[in-house]
C-alpha cells in the first residue's frame, strides 16, 4: 500500500514538473536564444567555458544553490493556503533556472566534466533521469498529461494566431 501510494506520488510530481518544464521553455526559448546572440552573454558563456573545473562548479554551484530552493518554498507556500503566490513563485523560480542556472550549465559542462567524480556522479543521475522518464511515460497519467499539454499549445496558439 505504502509502495503504491509512493509511485502515484512520484508520478504526480514528475509530470506536473515535467508539464511546468514543457510549458514553459517553449515560452523561454525566443528569449534564451535572443540573449544567447548578444555580444555580452556570448563572452560570458566563453568566459565561463574557459574556468578551471572546480571554479566552474562554484559558477554553476551558487546560482543553483539560491534558485531552486525557491522552488521548495514556493510549493510550500501553495501547499499551506498561499496558491496564488506559490504557483507565482514557482513560475518565477522555475523561468530564473531556465534563464540562469541551466544556461550556466551548459556554458561549464566541458569544464565540469573534467572533474572525474563529478562526470561520474551527472552519468548515473542522468541514467536515472532517463529511466524515472521511461517510467513515467510509460503510466496512463503521462499520456493523460501529455492531451492535456498539446491540447494547452493549440489554445495558446489559436489566442496568438
Amino acid at each position: 500500500m505504502i509502495r503504491a501510494i509512493g509511485r502515484a506520488v512520484v508520478t504526480i510530481a514528475v509530470v506536473i514538473y515535467t508539464l511546468l518544464d514543457e510549458l514553459l521553455f517553449p515560452l523561454f526559448r525566443p528569449l534564451i536564444n535572443w540573449l544567447s546572440g548578444l555580444r555580452l552573454f556570448q563572452r560570458l558563456g566563453e568566459w565561463l567555458g574557459r574556468l578551471p573545473p572546480y571554479a566552474a562548479l562554484v559558477a554553476l554551484g551558487v546560482p543553483f544553490v539560491v534558485i531552486e530552493p525557491m522552488k521548495v518554498v514556493a510549493i510550500w507556500w501553495a501547499g499551506t493556503g498561499h496558491v496564488v503566490t506559490g504557483t507565482i513563485g514557482l513560475l518565477l523560480a522555475h523561468a530564473l533556472s531556465l534563464l540562469v542556472v541551466e544556461r550556466i550549465f551548459h556554458a561549464v559542462y566541458q569544464p565540469l566534466m573534467r572533474i572525474e567524480w563529478l562526470a561520474r556522479l551527472l552519468g548515473w543521475m542522468f541514467a536515472l533521469r532517463d529511466r524515472a522518464i521511461a517510467w513515467a511515460k510509460s503510466t496512463p497519467a503521462w499520456r493523460a498529461a501529455v492531451g492535456w499539454v498539446r491540447g494547452v499549445r493549440e489554445w495558446v496558439r489559436g489566442v496568438l494566431r
